[in-house]
């Protein structure tokens, strides 16, 4: 089964910044030294890739799909026409005198097959260009699945039980409540392995089998439309990237630098074709489809979050132009409110601790909206809230679906279990930092809250290694209680200067990556660390 997933997918890649860099990296991990992959814009004379082996020089030339007659001799793009330049051009004049007198092997690369009509044309070209020194190839669909299992998924890199993991990763994809234990693991096995190998060659073995996992399961996710779950997938191996290079002190090697980079691509993809999924339903009247009220408020806060870390990972982290996004920070915000203004779900959190999302929504308005914009957000946002718990639809505690549509149908009086909440410290910290002094008012008067803790949790930098730990980070930081004081000491203990210098020694903050720590609220469902926004009010003061 693994090999037919495998070739399903390798066939699926495009030759232009996938099949060209696969077969890059399973070179390398061949023992082959590439030395160029062709720059757009530039002339490439018939070769895709350059690279050397020993005392013989590899060039390849890398086609997407089946050689047919067209591909093979159909235009000026075809198979012949890059194998003429190669021997009227790149042979005399693109090699070192150096390389001249070192056997030559010209590669056909294919993630298809060649086919019948053709393959006499192919095997009496490839016998009549062929010399002592010239010798010419091909890697074909079948090549390429047994070099991504010799190289990439060997047996220690890829053994029987990672095999059994992706089998169960994969058949559940259709799965409504999709649960990523059997993923997370074979990441896990990963990273554990990384921590006890100390060469470079071998640290790359391992991360090219990640990088081919993680691109494997993303692809059967996208053929599915699943793309929420292959953003986690892709936010699972970030966050243990940064675990691991927080760990191993390596923020500044070249080396895991360079993965890290190879992984926010794929973190990037699937964020972009999650947007536009979502394109065709931000205009449409409570557009986003569901089963019940319930579900649907459910998905709006997911949307919601999703969206939300993206936005703020393009408004924090330096960008380089050769990624060719696709939205910009801006672009993301804006389809963020076209969605929240045609969907009344995002204003009406079912669970607490939706106060996640709603703060993570706060914060990117703050970093990409004026303070008007975010005033308004904020007052809408409680204004809502108040009004369903005045109908008895209270955010409660327990994130549990079935309690929801209790408390959805009045099924359930959830008044009494009301005893503290996270959400209003969200919604009351943020009418305090945008002085919106009648709202806080508002919130400390309810009636509602005279017997409930409004709190917010917080951390130090002396915690975070516990924060990428799963059973761990419930049990990491403090709470607040912001309605014992009064406003004025509240605001003033919000804003401890303290609390935002040690802020700066958390690694994510340190070393520019800041998305991180909001993977993790999302993911392991803790409040978002309150310094994030907290120091973008200090400095907008200063």
């Amino acid at each position: 089964m693994i090999e037919l997933i495998l070739e399903d997918y390798l066939a699926s890649l495009k030759e232009k910044d996938e099949l060209d860099i696969l077969l890059s990296d399973l070179l390398k991990l061949d023992g082959y030294t590439v030395k160029s992959l062709p720059k757009t814009g530039e002339r490439q004379y018939g070769v895709d890739l350059l690279a050397e082996k020993g005392e013989e020089i590899y060039l390849y030339v890398i086609k997407q799909g089946d050689l047919t007659r067209k591909i093979w001799d159909g235009d000026n793009n075809s198979v012949r026409q890059s194998f003429s330049e190669i021997f009227d051009v790149y042979l005399d004049t693109m090699l070192d005198s150096s390389n001249q007198s070192r056997k030559k092997n010209i590669v056909f690369v294919t993630n298809g097959i060649i086919k019948d009509a053709v393959r006499p044309n192919w095997e009496g070209y490839k016998k009549s260009n062929s010399t002592e020194n010239i010798n010419i190839s091909s890697i074909l669909l079948p090549d390429l699945v047994n070099l991504v299992f010799q190289q990439g998924f060997n047996e220690t890199l890829f053994d029987k039980s990672k095999r059994s993991k992706l089998r169960k990763c994969l058949y559940f994809l259709d799965e409504p409540d999709y649960k990523l234990d059997f993923f997370e693991s074979i990441i896990s096995g990963y990273f554990e392995e990384l921590e006890k190998v100390t060469t470079r060659q071998k640290k790359n073995k391992i991360f090219s089998s990640l990088q081919m996992l993680l691109s494997l399961v993303n692809h059967n996710a996208h053929e599915k439309q699943r793309y929420r779950i292959s953003i986690q997938f892709t936010e699972y191996v970030l966050i243990s990237m940064w675990s691991y290079m927080q760990k191993k002190n390596c923020f500044e090697n070249s080396l895991e630098v360079l993965w890290l980079h190879k992984f926010i691509r794929f973190y990037i993809d699937s964020n972009e074709k999650f947007m536009d999924n979502l394109r065709p339903f931000s205009t449409i009247r409570n557009g986003l489809p569901s089963y019940n009220p319930v579900e649907y408020r459910v998905l709006c806060f997911e949307i919601l979050g999703y969206i939300s870390v993206y936005a703020a990972f393009l408004s924090t982290v330096n960008i380089s132009n050769n990624l060719d996004l696709k939205y910009s920070a801006e672009d993301t915000v804006n389809l963020l409110i076209s969605l929240m203004n045609n969907n009344y779900g995002f204003y009406y959190p079912v669970y607490d601790n939706d106060g996640i999302e709603v703060s993570l929504l706060f914060y990117v308005m703050l970093l990409q909206r004026n303070i008007t914009d975010v005033e308004m957000l904020v007052k809408r946002y409680i204004s809502h809230v108040f009004a369903n718990i005045r109908s008895g639809k209270y955010p409660i505690l327990e994130r549990q679906y079935n309690l929801a549509m209790e408390i959805e149908f009045q099924e359930t009086d959830y008044l009494k279990r009301y005893s503290a909440s996270f959400l209003w410290g969200v919604l009351l910290e943020w009418a305090m930092l945008t002085e919106q002094d009648d709202l806080v008012k508002q919130i400390l008067a309810f009636d509602f809250h005279s017997e409930a803790t409004i709190q917010n949790w917080n951390c130090s930098s002396e915690e975070e290694t516990n924060l990428y730990i799963k059973n761990e980070i419930h049990m990491q930081g403090y709470t607040d209680i912001l309605n014992e004081l009064e406003p004025k000491e509240t605001k003033k203990m919000i804003l401890d200067t303290s609390k935002i210098a040690d802020f700066k020694h958390f690694s994510f903050i340190e070393y520019s990556f800041p998305a991180i720590g909001l993977m993790i609220s999302r993911k392991y469902r803790v409040p978002v660390i309150p310094s994030y926004w907290r120091r973008e009010f200090i400095n907008r003061k200063e």
